[in-house]
């Protein structure tokens, strides 16, 4: 599934230097494809916010069906956490918690996907790149950013959760930078250093110290932002793909 080609070395002396990496051509170009139509296609994304600093998931028929008045409190409330650096709203498919019937081919097919983040080719790859010996799973969910969702700034260094890495691998094709929807990392004090934009078939991967943000998708963004992302662990995973 990996592409073959890729230089293992040369990336491990890459990350090296800031402990972050963006890798293009992640996957063999076949497998990027049916994951980038899956994401697209079959994923049943749920809405995933922070509302009165408690997170939320509600399903597409429940926000669909929504009073809308409700839908505008609720809105509201996003909003202005927001503005104070809390909070997110995005739309997202956790892999392995509950598991979910998966009797059809196209979630047999996500579900394997999860299963492949935690097989030992991945785990390896991660670690030689990364050059961390202590990997042991991963967790993941496929998340598609419409315009006006979001993620601020924030770190996932959760010790309980053993986080070691984060990752995002990419499935928008020409994406423009202007749309939003940017990894954007940031200086301790909040002060921005430099942002990725969404790609096609590739891998961002950093330490779970270095805060980031998905900048705001905009309303004139043409396309969704797709992508699956999640950690990967120094602790054995509970997860079932």
């Amino acid at each position: 599934m990996l592409n073959p080609n890729l230089d293992i070395q040369a990336l491990a002396a890459e990350y090296d230097r800031d402990e972050r990496i963006r890798i293009q051509d992640v996957f063999a170009a076949e497998f990027a494809e049916q994951v980038a139509a899956h994401c697209e296609q079959h994923v049943p994304y749920e809405y995933i916010f922070v509302v009165d600093g408690e997170n939320k998931v509600a399903t597409a028929d429940e926000m669909r069906t929504m009073d809308s008045n409700d839908a505008q409190v609720l809105q509201s409330k996003i909003m202005e956490a927001a503005a104070e650096g809390v909070g997110f709203l995005y739309c997202g498919y956790m892999m392995g918690r509950a598991r979910r019937q998966a009797e059809s081919l196209p979630m047999q097919f996500l579900h394997s996907i999860f299963e492949y983040l935690n097989s030992e080719e991945m785990l390896s790859f991660v670690s030689r790149i990364s050059g961390r010996d202590d990997l042991r799973s991963a967790d993941g969910q496929f998340t598609r950013y419409q315009p006006g969702q979001f993620l601020t700034r924030h770190l996932d260094d959760i010790t309980s959760e053993q986080r070691r890495l984060a990752y995002v691998f990419s499935f928008c094709r020409d994406w423009h930078p202007d749309w939003g929807g940017l990894l954007q990392f940031y200086e301790k004090d909040g002060t921005p250093r430099d942002a990725w934009a969404p790609g096609f078939n590739t891998l961002s991967l950093f330490d779970v110290r270095h805060v980031h943000s998905v900048t705001y998708v905009t309303p004139f963004a043409k396309r969704p932002r797709h992508s699956l992302t999640g950690w990967f662990r120094s602790m054995d995973g509970s997860f079932s793909g």
